[in-house]
């Protein structure tokens, strides 16, 4: 029950985690000393869920494998550059149409994206291991510590040391 409550919950930009917490969490009758048992959900933003099932025949959309594909790939290289023009070639469409039919299906630019996914990765490993904030920005594919901290702070609104201080004792309590 609680994780279909806070499924729908989107974190904007700059709203405070535990604000979100207390707003769906205490109100559905959860004491405040009482944790979920996947508290860890909680950490991570919440995305729309992408409809990989889109329909192909949805007015200017990616088709669903070419999703799948786009997505899939963009998971497992996050680590390298990934340039519109790539994952264009991964959809086996042109760049410009792929990049139109991307933002029509997803909701935002494939830039976007990209972007918003090395940022979940960055927080999921700042939560599961105690390397350097260097090496996570490198690990998911940004160039330094300060582009990490200059992206991670316009997604989240904090910077990833402050985040991590902050969560990593309670996901390593559950």
């Amino acid at each position: 029950m609680l994780h279909a409550n806070l499924s729908t919950t989107t974190i904007k930009s700059g709203r405070d985690l535990p604000a979100i917490f207390e707003d769906r969490v205490h109100p559905a009758g959860i004491s405040a000393g009482e944790r979920p048992e996947n508290y860890r959900a909680l950490l991570l933003p919440v995305a729309p869920p992408a409809d990989l099932t889109s329909d192909p025949s949805a007015k200017g959309g990616l088709a669903g494998w070419q999703l799948h594909r786009v997505v899939r790939h963009v998971d497992d290289n996050l680590a390298h550059p990934l340039a519109c023009r790539d994952l264009a070639m991964v959809a086996r469409l042109s760049t410009g149409h792929f990049c139109r039919a991307f933002k029509t299906s997803m909701g935002e630019p494939p830039h976007a994206y990209v972007i918003r996914q090395r940022i979940r990765r960055a927080q999921r490993l700042m939560l599961q291991t105690d390397d350097a904030l260097s090496q996570i920005a490198c690990t998911c594919g940004l160039t330094d510590q300060a582009h990490l901290t200059r992206l991670f702070r316009r997604a989240v609104g904090t910077t990833p040391k402050v985040w991590r201080s902050r969560w990593q004792p309670v996901a390593r309590a559950n």
